[in-house]
C-alpha cells in the first residue's frame, strides 16, 4: 500500500500539538539521560579493561568474554537510543509543521492514546494491527473481533 496524503485541513489542534510536544520533549529528556548513563557504563567497562591489561595477573578468558558481551550489548543499546532520539527530533519537526499525528498510510488522525504512548509513531493503530486502513476513517486501538461491552 502506498502512503496517502491527509485530507486538506485534517490535523490536530494547536492545543493538542502543544501537549504532544511536551510529551515528545519529556521522552527526549529521558532518552538523553539514558544515553548518558549508557556512555558512562561503556566508559567504566573500557577503563576497567585497560586497568586489568596493565595488571600483573591476567583476567580469566571467560571473564574477558563476559566483558566483551557486556560492551557489545551496551553499544547496541546506545545505537537504539540514538535512533530513538533521531525519531523524536523528526516528531518535533512534524509538530512544528502541524503534520504530527497523521497516519502516513491512511491519512487519518492517529489515536491520541497511541501518540502519547508511542510518540515516534507515524502509523495508526488500525494500520499497524490490521495492515489496513479503517473504512470509517477512525483509528481504533483495540484488536479486530467482537467488541467487549462493559456492563
Amino acid at each position: 500500500m502506498t502512503p496517502i496524503s491527509p485530507k486538506k485541513g485534517l490535523r490536530y489542534s494547536d492545543k493538542d500539538l502543544a501537549i504532544f510536544r511536551m510529551n515528545v520533549e519529556n521522552a527526549k529528556a529521558e532518552a538523553i539521560d539514558e544515553l548518558r548513563m549508557l556512555k558512562e557504563r561503556l566508559e567504566d567497562l573500557t577503563s576497567s579493561e585497560n586497568a586489568e591489561d596493565s595488571s600483573i595477573y591476567s583476567m580469566h578468558m571467560a571473564e574477558q568474554g563476559s566483558e566483551a558481551i557486556e560492551k557489545e550489548k551496551t553499544y547496541g543499546q546506545i545505537q537504539r537510543i540514538q535512533d530513538y532520539l533521531r525519531k523524536l527530533e523528526e516528531s518535533l519537526m512534524r509538530i512544528t509543521d502541524k503534520t504530527y499525528g497523521i497516519c502516513r498510510m491512511c491519512g487519518i488522525l492517529i489515536a491520541k492514546e497511541r501518540l502519547l504512548a508511542v510518540p515516534i509513531t507515524t502509523l495508526s493503530a488500525s494500520y499497524k494491527i490490521h495492515q489496513t486502513c479503517p473504512t470509517d476513517g477512525v483509528d481504533r486501538i483495540f484488536a479486530k473481533g467482537p467488541a467487549s461491552k462493559a456492563s
